[in-house]
């Protein structure tokens, strides 16, 4: 297992040093960043998917910084039509105490056209990171979202992981863990394949489910790019069926400024047994703005 692990861990370093470097070669100049972030807010689109699995910041408890806190914001507009509107915002508040952080993370992405909802989709999660050993944290959790672009009305879960930290510093974090959670989700049709089904009475569920997750993450010291790679894997039963959620997230992050950061968000879902007949895959692309204080 532990040999496993060391492998797992060389390759995303591997991999990870390869695109910074990439980048530190090609985008050292903060003109050609500020030149790069201007023409992507211009261009920026999300494609009107997204996950419904946690999305959740972590935070080493030996910072010197005990309040850590971003905002990341984007606004588009159709600039032909001017109807099409986005509106994305993310932002978390994190406390440190000693052995002990707490983070409230949040979440709203909504796009109109012509007055009309095409994307409505939020996130309210708050979740406490408590360390038990050396490298061993309990971390326990509640979050609330909807998504009316997959027919979720709304998901409210509550739970804990065991955490084991193989890597937790100002530079790098690396970690595995498992453990349990309640969930209750309330879905209609509205987004189903079947348009016969759309006038369905919509479902309510209230299951457990077994959750293992990981994440690696690193920052270059002299550029302060930062990769993020997060992984979740959440399973339980439904209609006597077992339940299959797994996802990937990834982040690219690029500092403009001290507290001024752009980002590159993909992330990817597979269900293998959807409360409602729809798609088994959705994914969400993103850019956005962060501004941290």
């Amino acid at each position: 297992m532990f040999d496993t692990i060391k492998y797992i861990k060389a390759l995303f370093k591997y991999l990870v040093y390869r695109i910074l470097r990439f980048y530190n070669m090609f985008i050292n100049s903060q003109y050609v960043r500020i030149v790069l972030v201007s023409t992507l807010i211009m261009l920026s689109a999300q494609v009107a998917l997204c996950q419904v699995l946690n999305t959740d910041k972590t935070s080493n408890l030996d910072s010197t910084k005990k309040i850590q806190s971003s905002i990341s914001l984007a606004i588009s507009t159709d600039q032909q039509k001017k109807s099409l509107v986005d509106l994305f915002y993310a932002g978390d508040f994190t406390l440190i105490r000693k052995n002990n952080s707490t983070t409230l993370y949040t979440k709203i992405d909504r796009v109109t056209n012509g007055g009309v909802s095409i994307q409505d989709l939020g996130t309210f999660q708050l979740k406490n990171n408590h360390r038990i050993g050396k490298k061993l944290f309990l971390e326990s959790f509640v979050q609330y979202q909807w998504d009316g672009g997959l027919g979720l009305d709304r998901r409210a879960l509550a739970g804990m992981n065991l955490v084991q930290h193989f890597k937790n510093t100002e530079t790098e974090d690396f970690f595995m863990g498992a453990g349990i959670f309640m969930e209750n989700e309330a879905w209609n049709f509205s987004q189903v394949n079947d348009q016969t089904l759309i006038n369905n009475t919509p479902i309510n569920v209230t299951h457990p489910k077994l959750n293992l997750t990981a994440k690696y993450s690193v920052v270059n010291p002299t550029t302060n790019y930062e990769v993020i790679i997060r992984a979740f894997n959440q399973s339980g039963y439904f209609e006597n069926k077992l339940s299959n959620r797994t996802s990937v997230f990834t982040t690219l992050q690029f500092p403009i400024s001290k507290k001024l950061t752009t980002s590159f968000n993909i992330d990817c879902i597979y269900d293998t047994a959807p409360i409602v007949p729809i798609d088994h895959f959705h994914y969400n692309y993103a850019q956005a703005l962060t501004y941290s204080f």
